[in-house]
């Protein structure tokens, strides 16, 4: 057997979600140095063919989602960690921090003594996780970076015929978010509504970044709406599907997407300081939050919050390419 990449891998589920958290392999020489968010844009530059190997078929799949461990800069940080998936890279991802945490404990390669901290391209993020006598991870509380609502708008659009007048919500919580409630488009948070919402999602995420241009009110540097969150009310649970890169549905509550829609409750009064928020997705996986603490700059509310999911080791592998097989890697949705 031949191979020109010999890459180890642990596959983790977090609320239904995947992780492929990439734990050894890797010739880091290639975008080595400096803080997660510059070896990230250095990977990016020069190895992402590693994470369209990773992540699209034969080995991945269009909704497939990785971490890449690296050095921190950050003295604070005990690892880093940058997120891939189909469409490209994500500065932060809740999910996967979870999976990240969940995989590099129950393998042994992370014996943390309480919580851990984590440097990624959006910050620096706290992951704790709770484990049980045997070594096995039970939960995973993850305090976010800082998060506040950027710019409310609404969007006409054409809906099965109608004109309709869309309000959305922009909300800025590690990724920056298109929030939109689910009863502008007279469907239900329901797997039977998923390729709808997945069109809906990439025009409204398209036609939110064509209307405005934002910046983080406190750096400047500008930022570009790519997720949307389609949201509706619950007895029990808020329900939500997020839509991101080229359509890819989220099967979890979404991390990031609960830190900011706890942020946009609060903006509505509608959320207190330390209530709970269960947030579920639209396979009926949850998230438990709060909101820890809220503050005022710059004109902004800006809030701090934690969410708190599971998740689960469901695969290992090691990761082969045969020099002589032209099929590296390949997707075909459109």
């Amino acid at each position: 057997m031949q191979t020109d990449v010999l890459i180890e891998a642990v596959d983790t589920h977090t609320g239904g979600e995947p992780t492929r958290v990439v734990t050894g392999g890797l010739n880091k020489d290639r975008f080595a140095g400096g803080s997660v968010e510059e070896q990230r844009d250095r990977f990016r530059e020069q190895a992402d063919d590693l994470r369209r190997l990773l992540i699209k078929e034969p080995r991945g799949h269009d909704d497939m989602y990785g971490a890449i461990l690296v050095p921190p800069a950050a003295e604070a940080a005990d690892i880093g960690v940058f997120f891939i998936d189909n469409g490209g890279y994500k500065d932060l991802c809740g999910h996967g921090i979870m999976g990240v945490v969940t995989a590099l404990v129950e393998t042994g390669y992370l014996n943390p003594d309480g919580a851990v901290t984590v440097e990624t391209p959006a910050g620096l993020v706290t992951a704790d996780p709770e484990i049980s006598d045997d070594g096995q991870v039970e939960h995973v509380t993850v305090e976010n970076v800082t998060s506040y609502v950027l710019d409310s708008m609404t969007l006409p659009m054409d809906i099965d015929g109608d004109s309709v007048t869309v309000p959305v919500d922009v909300v800025y919580a590690g990724n920056v978010f298109a929030m939109v409630p689910a009863t502008a488009f007279d469907r239900h948070v329901a797997p039977d509504n998923t390729d709808a919402f997945v069109d809906y999602g990439v025009e409204v995420r398209e036609r939110v970044n064509e209307a405005s241009e934002f910046e983080d009110p406190f750096s400047g540097e500008e930022l570009v709406v790519d997720h949307t969150e389609f949201y509706e009310p619950g007895a029990d649970a808020d329900r939500n599907i997020v839509v991101f890169s080229a359509g890819a549905v989220d099967r979890s509550p979404c991390g990031t997407g609960t830190c900011g829609k706890m942020t946009l409750l609060h903006s509505k009064e509608e959320l207190a300081v330390g209530e709970p928020y269960r947030h579920e997705s639209v396979i009926g996986t949850r998230f438990e939050g709060r909101l820890r603490a809220v503050e005022h700059r710059a004109g902004h509310t800006v809030t701090n919050a934690e969410i708190r999911g599971s998740a689960y080791i469901v695969a290992k592998h090691t990761f082969l390419l045969d020099p002589a097989d032209s099929v590296h890697s390949f997707d075909i949705s459109t």
